[in-house]
């Protein structure tokens, strides 16, 4: 059965302070941010690829009950604890919280945010109250839990990351790192085009660190991934493909022809005077809808 975990505390409270009721819903889908297109003269609208996701937002309806956290039964006066514990909980305003999906071997996490969505129900005779929150996940997709990092060759076509495989959403924030010698190189995502570039070398030793995420690219000389050292290289990268000026190389996944269960993410790299120290890496988290 699905468990979802908010902040660490778990939504099923294991002595039975509150749980979610059977209704809540498994995380919806997100929707596509809306834009349309028609020209005098033509059928229907032109089809426009490359939209934007909304945020999802995700009911959750809880009862809170009378027992004790060890399971023993407190009455009304416990009961109004519970609330305020899970209120507390649900009440966090000034920071995203992390809310944790899991299904047996599957886990997934999101950033998120909570509000309330009903006034609170009493039954004073059973000592049962109930409510529902709205969680919205701004960032619309959810993660894996651990990031890994993928190793791969500096020039080469058509490499599949395997530690992005069976992703279902873009990802946006992956660290790509280059290591020299390598002259020119470049990194481009197969399923949009979009590519990430240097048109200068790197010696050997040198590594070029690219965050897609936060737009920005350091050069080091250590065998690191903190892009708080080493020299700023951000006005150096060259960015192309679609919404290429606001983000840098969504890595988006494909499905694999008559298989929806095989999904993999290819890049295409390319450097020129390259060597058997060169090489590509790629560090993030797979992402799901």
């Amino acid at each position: 059965m699905p468990t979802y975990t908010l902040d660490g505390v778990p939504l099923d409270h294991p002595g039975g302070c509150w749980q979610l009721k059977l209704g809540t819903k498994r995380r919806p889908l997100p929707g596509i941010r809306g834009v349309s297109l028609t020209v005098p003269g033509r059928h229907g609208e032109i089809p426009i690829h490359g939209l934007d996701l909304e945020a999802t937002m995700l009911p959750l309806a809880c009862a809170v009950y009378a027992y004790t956290p060890s399971g023993t039964f407190g009455g009304y006066e416990q009961m109004e604890r519970n609330l305020e514990a899970i209120t507390a909980l649900l009440g966090v305003r000034h920071r995203p919280m992390q809310l944790r999906y899991e299904a047996g071997s599957i886990v997934r996490i999101a950033d998120v945010t909570v509000d309330p969505a009903s006034e609170v129900e009493i039954n004073v005779g059973t000592a049962i109250a109930r409510f529902t929150s709205v969680v919205k996940v701004p960032g619309v997709v959810w993660r894996d839990e651990v990031e890994t990092t993928w190793a791969g060759s500096a020039s080469a076509l058509n490499q599949p990351v395997t530690t992005l495989a069976g992703s279902t959403g873009p990802i946006s924030d992956a660290i790509v790192r280059i290591t020299g010698p390598a002259v020119n190189p470049s990194v481009s995502d197969v399923a949009t085009g979009g590519t990430v570039a240097r048109g200068s070398g790197l010696l050997t030793g040198e590594r070029l660190l690219i965050d897609c995420g936060q737009m920005r690219a350091r050069l080091v000389i250590t065998d690191t991934w903190d892009l708080s050292t080493g020299t700023d290289a951000t006005g150096q990268i060259s960015a192309t493909g679609p919404g290429s000026a606001f983000r840098w190389l969504h890595l988006t996944p494909s499905i694999a022809v008559g298989d929806p269960h095989s999904r993999t993410v290819m890049v295409t790299s390319s450097a020129t005077s390259t060597t058997g120290a060169s090489r590509l890496e790629i560090r993030s988290r797979r992402s799901y809808l």
